[in-house]
């Protein structure tokens, strides 16, 4: 199953033909109040509700950095008013290593990320188990979701970026690393 990776670099496919060290890094790397190219302003945001609870403000408030686990509230009022019942909603961040990939090769995409480059993966799977295996640990893995409501997950994303067309690999983590990669994972497709 081939994937596409867009580069900021030329010279950063090198690692992915030849072999050689990449960066792994944190979610929360991407993370900007302005969505823009690879920058989101929900990446490493779990919110998980059949209710945007941002909306149960100012009766309830979560803050600005949201540490909800499980949250059920039923049967409340605020100043009159029936708030919407929850049952076991999740709103927090969670960090972790990420790897992207895009499911399609088009120049277009590249230059909206505002890459340079572009490397076709040869065999994603076979990636994945080898950087499981560096890593010491399980990755979870898949099409990235878009949605026009609240919820966000990892994998679940807002509608704004489904141009992105994601796939991607998770590892919990509290740190970005590098891995070196064995020659021949990938081939260039694409060069601005």
């Amino acid at each position: 199953m081939h994937k596409f990776l867009y580069l900021t670099q030329v010279q950063w496919a090198d690692a992915w033909v030849n072999g050689g060290a990449i960066p792994l890094s944190l979610a929360s790397t991407y993370k900007r109040m302005d969505r823009d190219g690879i920058f989101t302003p929900d990446e490493n945001l779990i919110h998980e509700s059949s209710v945007d609870l941002r909306v149960l403000s100012p009766a309830i408030s979560f803050g600005e950095t949201p540490s909800i686990r499980g949250f059920t509230g039923t049967g409340n009022y605020y100043n009159g008013v029936r708030l919407p019942d929850v049952h076991n909603a999740n709103f927090y961040t969670e960090d972790g290593l990420i790897q992207s990939f895009c499911n399609v090769l088009d120049p277009e995409i590249g230059e909206r990320f505002g890459k340079a480059a572009c490397v076709r993966i040869y065999d994603i799977d076979r990636l994945r188990k080898n950087l499981d295996r560096k890593l010491g640990r399980r990755s979870k893995f898949g099409d990235c979701k878009y949605t026009r409501d609240h919820q966000r997950g990892h994998f679940l994303k807002s509608q704004d970026d489904a141009w992105q067309q994601e796939y991607r690999f998770f590892w919990q983590s509290k740190e970005a690393c590098s891995v070196v990669l064995p020659s021949g994972v990938a081939e260039v497709v694409w060069i601005k």
